[in-house]
């Protein structure tokens, strides 16, 4: 691994020149835009006819989306794609994320800089990756990358076919330079499933499984396998540590607990010590436990041994009982957690039944409601239930249901929506006070703006001059609601008037930039 000190990225690339295509991973997404325009002052990697390809790729892309480049800064991503320099973020639209995936995948991009989105689940390699910082924020607070994000991100380094080696370059933060981080592939942290008990997972596991199936699906997922994995490596590591604390046993005579031991016979020194001072010596019972003690002592002669194998077993034997009160905890925190899914299976059932959805295995008609959707189940079917979606205006449902599941970001600047959210407010407070869970009533009014807008007509650039959202951010919040409508169109097969209104909405929000091509 390589450092790069360099606070100007075209110093970087500068430095690795000869190894390109390079990731430049950011974590920000306006710093990513920043950095890529700082080098394409400075750089340009394309030939004539290379650059001639580009531009061909870009204005097949304007001829369908003649706006796309009009937006904000995206008229300086139009020249530095046709420099061979680029970005990639959450931020951008899909269709501009696209352009960018297919001009790197066609080695028309030399240098990407790129959130770390850009290294999950997609298979972009490079000759070279660098890290701006190994600094990011994790929704929290800042902190070092942990082994598995950086090689994650690291890993895309090396090109099979056409790269012996991978090369990684970390710029080092003067600010923080403690906390560039030394990344080691042998302490990659593990992965552990987590099977999520949500109250479509206890639907479907009451209309479709048995019992016995049930009970099989609760104590045999991923993640109970990994538990019973763990389980097993403590009991070897438990017998192990048993084995030596015997050994350690062994070294020690009948005489340990005697007063003739020399070891025994300096505890009762160092308790008389203790005694005597000014703070216990007053103390009811002191002077008695002293006298005691120099009764034994007087009686008893010291035995002749080498008592400093005693102290070097009795010091093991300290250390080996901390470990193994470690490993007991960990045991114990296993055995509850083999138990937490069912537990948790229980819970939700409870609560399913307590609001009228099922009775052990019945299907009420809110539980056949809830059975089709598979985000915010208990709160989108209570709004169903209370006649907000069909008694409302659609522009104000639209608004609505864009709002369930959505936690805004912590720079995010939307105005408030053009109606009285109330009655949600009031909907997610009475589900909370009836003992649900608040992850199954995770509702904001913040997308609720983006959605009327749209609904009424406005477009991407009305939305972007009126919040902080960025166009990526828009698609999403569209594009999540369209999905959402899809359940609810699912759901309302006994409701033909409900049915109606959703596919008149999905009808009008899928359209343009946000619509969802199958």
């Amino acid at each position: 691994m390589e450092r790069a000190e360099a606070e100007n990225p075209s110093i970087a690339i500068e430095a690795v020149q000869d190894n390109l295509p390079a990731l430049y991973f950011v974590f920000g997404r306006a710093r990513t835009e920043e950095l890529a325009s700082e080098v394409g002052r400075e750089w340009d990697f394309l030939f004539p006819d290379e650059k001639n390809e580009v531009l061909k790729a870009i204005t097949d892309t304007e001829k369908e989306h003649p706006e796309i480049f009009q937006r904000g800064h995206r008229r300086v991503l139009r020249k530095l794609l046709q420099q061979g320099i680029g970005y990639h973020h959450a931020g951008l639209s899909p269709v501009l994320k696209n352009l960018v995936e297919r001009l790197y995948e066609n080695r028309l991009l030399w240098v990407l800089f790129c959130t770390e989105t850009f290294a999950a689940g997609v298979n972009f390699p490079a000759a070279t990756t660098l890290f701006h910082s190994c600094r990011k924020w994790d929704g929290k607070e800042f902190r070092t990358l942990m082994n598995r994000e950086f090689f994650q991100m690291a890993g895309r380094a090396g090109r099979r076919g056409f790269d012996r080696v991978g090369h990684v370059y970390i710029r080092i933060d003067d600010k923080f330079p403690d906390q560039t981080g030394f990344f080691d592939e042998a302490e990659v942290e593990s992965v552990y499933g987590r099977l999520t008990i949500s109250p479509n997972t206890v639907l479907s596991l009451l209309k479709w499984k048995t019992d016995q199936e049930i009970d099989q699906f609760l104590t045999q997922n991923f993640s109970a396998y990994q538990e019973r994995r763990s389980e097993r490596e403590i009991k070897t590591l438990l017998e192990e540590i048993d084995r030596q604390v015997a050994e350690s046993k062994s070294y020690f005579c009948e005489f340990r607990e005697d007063a003739t031991c020399p070891l025994q016979r300096r505890k009762l020194i160092r308790e008389q010590k203790r005694l005597s001072s000014s703070k216990y010596k007053n103390r009811p019972g002191s002077q008695e436990r002293i006298a005691e003690i120099k009764q034994i002592l007087g009686q008893q002669k010291t035995q002749r041994c080498l008592h400093e194998v005693c102290v070097d077993a009795r010091d093991q034997l300290d250390a080996l009982g901390y470990q193994r009160a470690g490993l007991v905890g960990q045991m114990n925190v296993i055995k509850q957690q083999s138990q937490k899914y069912i537990n948790e299976y229980h819970h939700v059932k409870s609560i399913l039944e307590s609001l009228g959805y099922i009775k052990e295995r019945e299907f009420y008609p809110r539980g056949n409601f809830a059975l089709e959707l598979h985000v915010q189940e208990i709160l989108v079917t209570e709004l169903a239930f209370s006649g907000l979606l069909e008694d409302l205006p659609l522009e104000v449902v639209a608004g609505i249901l864009a709002g369930v599941d959505y936690i805004p970001g912590r720079r995010e600047f939307v105005p408030a929506p053009p109606y009285d959210p109330t009655p949600v407010q009031e909907i997610t407070e009475e589900l909370l006070n009836a003992g649900v869970p608040p992850q199954f009533v995770v509702w904001s009014s913040t997308p609720g703006f983006v959605a009327h807008a749209w609904y009424t007509g406005q477009g991407l650039d009305f939305l972007l001059e009126n919040t902080s959202l960025q166009e990526g951010d828009i698609v999403s919040i569209i594009r999540r609601l369209i999905d959402l409508l899809r359940q609810i169109d699912d759901a309302s097969h006994s409701n033909p008037s409900l049915r109606e209104r959703i596919r008149e909405m999905r009808r009008i929000i899928d359209r343009d930039e946000a619509a969802v091509v199958f």
